[in-house]
This record gives structure tokens, sequence and C-alpha cells, in this order.
């Protein structure tokens, strides 16, 4: 079978908010994702906003979201002050407590009588985010001027009766680099450390004063900082100054809490920064990368390109929505492939999986299933599920598996199926591998139409994963009678 051969097909783009209703294995948005109604109360210092409960049960938490300049704010193109995961939630005090992420004011605090627009965005698990209406405010509160962050604390409301561990910082210099050593921590709503780097505030944290790498894997204990990558959001211009002193310390993050350890005054003696032109990579070369990240538990690498922070409480959900039917009748598999799983289904590993939401996901693992009699185990495999995910053809083939959907093909189209026609070809293999397309190319109207020929034949509407397979190579594929 062809590997290069493209599904042939022009696809409609779409809105980002519209998603059809399938069954839980592919896509779980409904067409009418509740939208947020916004409300606020100008108190003499903070802005309380608020916003009706939305009981959805694809609901994975509410950002908001603020612009000096746009007029339609919403996430993730404008940023977003907070990310509220509890879906009980309906207010939050805007009071300078936080840096705003991303967006016109990203890195900065809101500024005293000065106007702006607030908002709230529904994050939905399925890929979407649907925002609410915009309240146009001027803000009370009392600036933040850039030296006095050291009394402002992350989020007032993130106050908590929970004594979380502190991260105990250490740090050692050398011709190498900065080598950043920590205390490892043991507590169960931990999701992850951000290595923190300041040039002048001495007591540097997450996400005021930005940094410079996100580290999942909680049995991680030390960096070696030395120009490798650039930082982010800094003070110092991305990279490290050789003979310069800088600040060094680690927040440990809790869910939506954040806790900064002590910091570490420390001289740079590594090696400078290098300019040097990026080597072009093949996407095939990327996948196989994504797929050793998740395997390797390097989900920080992942999430800082997705813009994503962890969640635990996703994860959990996840686990028990499409996690636990996979493994109902898998013998033996380690845990670091339930977690690579797990994850992939979660937050996917680029833009477009990001976009595919987590019912699609959850079908890719369950399509390779399918054809493979086997979960994605090795970095091989995971690489081949997120070549499926991508709409690509993965590097290993089923006989058994090519030749069911070819008895499914003549059920469909009236005849034995042409390997040598590209048309044919995608079918068959949509049918035996469950290729997804892209977000931005799904037709929704075309996927209608696929059900409905897909009952015509069947006699039922698709429900199991090789029926959706099916009917997206009805869809998509271009063969004909």
């Amino acid at each position: 079978m062809h590997k290069n051969i493209i599904l042939a097909l022009s696809f409609i783009l779409l809105t980002p908010n519209v998603s059809l209703a399938v069954d839980p294995v592919t896509t779980t948005c409904d067409d009418n994702l509740p939208i947020p109604v916004v409300e606020a109360t100008l108190n003499e210092s903070n802005i309380l906003l608020s916003w009706d409960q939305i009981d959805h049960t694809n609901l994975s938490g509410y950002k908001l979201v603020i612009s000096k300049g746009d007029s339609t704010p919403s996430y993730p193109d404008n940023g977003y002050l907070k990310y509220i995961t509890n879906r009980e939630t309906t207010s939050y005090t805007i009071n300078n407590s936080t840096v705003y992420n991303g967006g016109d004011i990203t890195g900065s605090y809101l500024e005293e009588d000065e106007d702006y627009y607030f908002t709230v965005t529904a994050v939905y698990g399925c890929g979407q985010r649907v925002t609410g209406n915009v309240l146009h405010l001027t803000y009370p509160g009392v600036s933040v001027s850039d030296d006095t962050d050291e009394d402002v604390n992350d989020d007032s409301d993130d106050t908590t009766a929970v004594n979380y561990p502190v991260p105990e910082v250490t740090a050692t210099s050398s011709t190498n680099g900065v080598l950043l050593s920590w205390k490892k921590i043991n507590h169960d709503d931990f999701t992850g450390y951000k290595v923190v780097i300041s040039r002048d505030k001495n007591k540097p944290k997450y996400p005021d004063h930005g940094y410079a790498r996100y580290i999942t894997d909680p049995n991680t204990t030390s960096i070696l900082l030395n120009n490798g990558s650039e930082y982010v959001r800094g003070d110092f211009g991305g990279y490290l100054q050789t003979g310069q002193i800088y600040y060094f310390s680690i927040t440990a993050l809790y869910g939506d809490e954040r806790v900064a350890g002590n910091a570490v005054l420390s001289t740079y003696n590594g090696p400078s920064h290098q300019i040097k032109t990026k080597p072009t990579v093949d996407s095939l070369t990327i996948i196989r990368e994504k797929a050793q990240q998740l395997l390797d538990n390097n989900l920080g690498d992942i999430l800082d390109e997705l813009q994503e922070l962890r969640s635990k409480l996703r994860e959990q959900e996840n686990e028990i929505k499409y996690l636990r039917s996979l493994l109902s009748d898998v013998r033996s598999i380690t845990q670091s492939v339930k977690d690579t799983l797990n994850q992939f289904i979660t937050y996917g590993v680029d833009e477009n999986t990001k976009k595919l939401g987590e019912g699609e996901r959850a079908a890719v693992i369950y399509s390779f299933k399918s054809a493979f009699n086997k979960l994605p185990e090795t970095e091989d495999e995971v690489a081949d599920a997120i070549k499926i995910a991508n709409g690509r053809w993965p590097s290993q083939t089923s006989e058994t598996s090519e030749n069911r959907a070819k008895k499914e093909f003549r059920k469909i189209y009236l005849r034995d199926a042409d390997m040598t026609d590209s048309n044919d070809n995608a079918a068959v293999t949509v049918m035996t591998y469950g290729l997804r397309q892209k977000a931005e190319n799904r037709n929704l109207n075309s996927e209608r139409q696929g059900i409905k020929t897909f009952q015509y034949i069947y006699g039922h509407v698709p429900q199991s994963t090789e029926d959706w397979n099916i009917m997206q190579a009805i869809t998509y594929s271009g063969a004909s009678r």
C-alpha cells in the first residue's frame, strides 16, 4: 500500500466552535455548546467577574480573558489571566494579584483607571472553545510597578488549607552551565516544575518571571542550564550571558496552585548562545520525536508547545472515560504505556491533534487496536498512532485487517477495490487504520451525508470504531461505485 497517497477530496474550512455529535469514542461535542454569560461588579479596588455555571459534561474549565485593545477578546488569541478547572467556580476577583499571560498585556498587570475588555472563554474537552459576552470596564485597582512583585501573590484566591511542599533549590556553576537541583516532591496534587531565572528579581517565580523549562516528571530533580533553549518571557533577553549573575529558582505546580521555592544567586559561566541555522526537519521525524517524548515522560516539552498546563483532573476523567475500556481485554501493559496513551488522549502532541479533541484522539487509539489487535507500546507504534491522527499512512500494515476492509469496500461500492487507484486505496486505508481528517479540513455537512449513506447500506447509524472509520471512508476517500 502506498504511504504517500493523499486523500483525494477538497475540504471546506469550518468555524472552530462547531462540532458533530457522535459517539464518545469519536467527537463528543454537540452543536449547541453553552456560552458563558458574564457579569461584573466594580468594587473600590477590584472587579468581581462572575458567570453562569456551565454543567455540560465536556466542560474542562473557564479561561478569564482581558484585552486592552481588542473589543472581542477570546482564548487563546488574547491569552488569559486565570484558568479555572472547578466547574462549580462561577466568579473571580481581579485585583492585580497575578501577571497576565499572552495577548496585548502579556507579562503585565492592569493599570489603574485604564479601560479593558473582559470576558470568559469556556474550554471543552472535545477541543472546542466558546467565548461569552464582553464587558468594557475601567479597572479601579492599584497599578503594580515592576519592582513591587515580591509582595504580590500569584493568585489571591489560590490560598488554601493545603500546605503544599515548597521546592528546596541548590545551584552549582561551572563552565558547562548552572546545574540546578531540588528535592523531589511527593504529593498527589503535583503536576510539574517550572524552572525560573531572573536577572533583577531576587524572588523569581512562575508565571510572573517566565520560565526556562516545564518538567512534569516528578522524578526529575535537576537540570543543566546551558543556553540550550531560549528563555520564555524573561527580563534578560532570552539567553544567559557569561559572567552575569542571576537568581535561579523552581516553582512547583499543584493544579492551579503555584509554590515558588527559594532563590539561589549564581554566576553563569557556561557556554554563550550560538546562533545556528535550524536544519530542515521533515514531518515524520517530528512525529517520531513526539512519540519519544511521550514514552520518555517528557510531557512538559509537549505542553510547552501546546501552551497548556498539565491537568490531573482531565487525565483522571479520560482514564475513566476512555482508557479503562481500551484496557478491558488487555492482559498486561506497563504503567508508563498507560500514561503515554492517556496523555495522548488528554492533550495531543501537536496543534492538529490538539484541535481534534479528546474523543477523536481516543478513536485513534481504538482504531490502532482494531487494526493491529494490540495497543501502541513501542516508539514505532506510538509514532504510527500519531501518523493516523494526522491523516498519514502508518508504517506498519495488517494484511488481515486490510482484507477485512476490502470486504466492506465491496459491500459499499458493489465492486472490488482497485488498490492502484488513489481513491480506492484511500477508502481501504481509512477503513483499516482509521486515518483522521485534519481538524481544519473536516466537513460536517459531508459527514452527516456520510452517516446517512452508512445507515442506508448497513441499516443502522455508526456505532463502533470500525463503523465510524467506514463512515469516514465514505465521506472523504473519493471512491465511487
